[in-house]
């Protein structure tokens, strides 16, 4: 008899839905907006999600009733009370009894990298988060709320800082920077002082410039100083919140993967993640640094398929080849590029 996995990735900007079978066969797909409550509220997010698992099991062919597990990495689940008011308002209702795996959107993330059962990833983009999970089953999270709790990298962040730098060289407190020239040509200005006096007037944002990252990389790329210390300063810290939740898992002197999942790992310049190397590698010489294999969504029907025990090499051949096909006949994007 078939089983039917649902795999449900409800994040900050999309939500996604995908169904599978136990054979690692991809037989539905719905996708919808905002499936993270802080960003809308709780109506909004219960509409995307119920919208994408709808589409996803009538692509199937299935009722809910014909799911055997759930698996569901959800933005805005940070801490217990959250669960308990999602599971209240949007899942209760939504997938009743059924059996799931609920978990933050990171370990989502973590699934999508791993093949094993183990690991920590470290997701930095918009915002930053880490998370793991040891050989026991005990999990941790390390940072994910906000700068007010210590949350002090992300790709804002380094965009923030680099407009310190670029303003710090106009005083010459710095020495010139090649992030000048970018972040006066991003802004359509003639020169720093220009950029200065708009920014001093509030007529041009950090958000308007935005996405900065990127520039920072490349400037690194280029051996820019401000920019290669900018990302080598936020390496460091992110290598100091893996081995953070390394040490609460007492995973330090074992072996196991470091999933680096969102935007500012996929910057032009190896220096970030060069630093994040160095620094965490001084508590956990065998952790390997890895980029995930699949999307989010994917991990999260993982974490739902993981309920049946190890999956073998044939499986994930299987998997691969029919998410190769579901990508093209949804259009969407599953694999990480």
């Amino acid at each position: 008899m078939t089983q039917y996995f649902l795999g449900l990735d409800a994040g900050g900007t999309k939500t996604y839905a995908l169904v599978g079978n136990e054979k690692g066969e991809i037989l539905g797909f719905g996708r919808a907006g905002t499936g993270n409550y802080e960003v809308r509220g709780v109506d909004a997010a219960r509409d995307s999600i119920e919208s994408a698992v709808r589409q996803a099991l009538k692509t199937a062919g299935i009722r809910s009733e014909e799911l055997s597990h759930i698996g569901m990495g959800v933005a805005g689940a940070d801490l217990p009370e959250d669960y308990e008011m999602l599971e209240r308002e949007i899942f209760t209702p939504l997938f009743g009894e059924l059996p799931r795996v609920f978990r933050n959107d990171s370990m989502a993330g973590l699934r999508g990298g791993v093949r094993g059962p183990y690991g920590i990833v470290i997701a930095c983009g918009t915002g930053c988060v880490c998370a793991g999970i040891n050989a026991q089953g005990e999990e941790t999270r390390v940072g994910g709320i906000n700068e007010d709790f210590g949350d002090v990298v992300s790709g804002t962040s380094i965009g923030y800082r680099a407009l310190q730098a670029v303003f710090q060289a106009r005083d010459n407190i710095l020495p010139l920077t090649l992030l000048t020239e970018l972040l006066v040509e991003r802004a359509g200005c003639q020169d720093i002082e220009e950029l200065f006096i708009r920014m001093y007037r509030e007529e041009i944002s950090q958000e308007d410039l935005e996405p900065i990252a990127p520039l920072v990389f490349q400037a690194a790329r280029q051996g820019d100083v401000a920019a290669c210390d900018i990302l080598e300063w936020t390496g460091r810290f992110l290598g100091q919140t893996v081995a953070a939740a390394a040490r609460r898992l007492h995973m330090q002197d074992q072996a196991f993967d470091v999933v680096m999942a969102g935007s500012v790992f996929k910057g032009d310049s190896p220096i970030l993640k060069d630093a994040l190397a160095l620094t965490l590698h001084r508590d956990c010489p065998d952790a390997r640094l890895v980029m995930p294999t699949y999307e989010p969504v994917v991990g999260a029907l993982l974490l739902g398929l993981d309920q049946l025990g190890t999956m073998d090499a044939a499986f994930y051949d299987r998997l691969n080849q029919s998410l190769m096909q579901a990508s093209t006949r949804y259009n969407v994007a599953l694999f990480m590029e």
